[in-house]
């Protein structure tokens, strides 16, 4: 018999923990393209090889540019020039595709860790990725870490990447 526990320490009974049990049908990928969350991306397609998951990847457009997606781009190798967002949403679905994890890919437009987090909670997903560029210091306060942030405004749990 399988039995997954929830709640606080203090309500589980040692007698009951047995197998270790954590169902994961959605990811939702955020990327834009960096190395940190290129590699959240090989986490995430792991993830769902290892879960038989499906993964939506997604780069927030704050509004600044006008971006295509990968599928409106004229060929499979034309990546030079491209903006790394839709390179990172290209890799995403192509390392997707290549290792059999089902992928949808959208670019979203908004507030980046509240759309990241409105675009998980619609989605369904159980777990979102993302890469943290490690942002210090005056950075740091002046714009904040969106990874932070979408782990406080999340109730889906999240896992972040990051590289030092």
């Amino acid at each position: 018999m399988k039995v997954c526990i929830k709640g606080a320490a203090e309500q589980v009974k040692m007698g009951e923990i047995d197998e270790v049990c954590l169902d994961i049908d959605r990811i939702l990928l955020a990327t834009d393209g960096s190395e940190p969350a290129i590699m959240a991306t090989q986490y995430a397609v792991t993830l769902a090889k290892m879960f038989d998951a499906k993964v939506k990847a997604i780069f927030v457009d704050d509004g600044v540019e006008s971006l295509e997606l990968p599928e409106e781009r004229e060929a499979d190798d034309v990546w030079e020039g491209a903006h790394p967002s839709v390179k990172g949403l290209g890799i995403a679905k192509v390392m997707c595709e290549r290792n059999g994890v089902p992928v949808e890919i959208d670019i979203i437009q908004g507030g980046i860790a509240k759309r990241i987090v409105k675009t998980a909670e619609e989605y369904g997903a159980d777990l979102i990725v993302l890469g943290d560029t490690g942002r210090t210091g005056l950075k740091r306060l002046g714009m904040g870490s969106i990874a932070e942030t979408v782990i406080r405004a999340s109730s889906i749990p999240v896992m972040v990447i990051k590289i030092d």
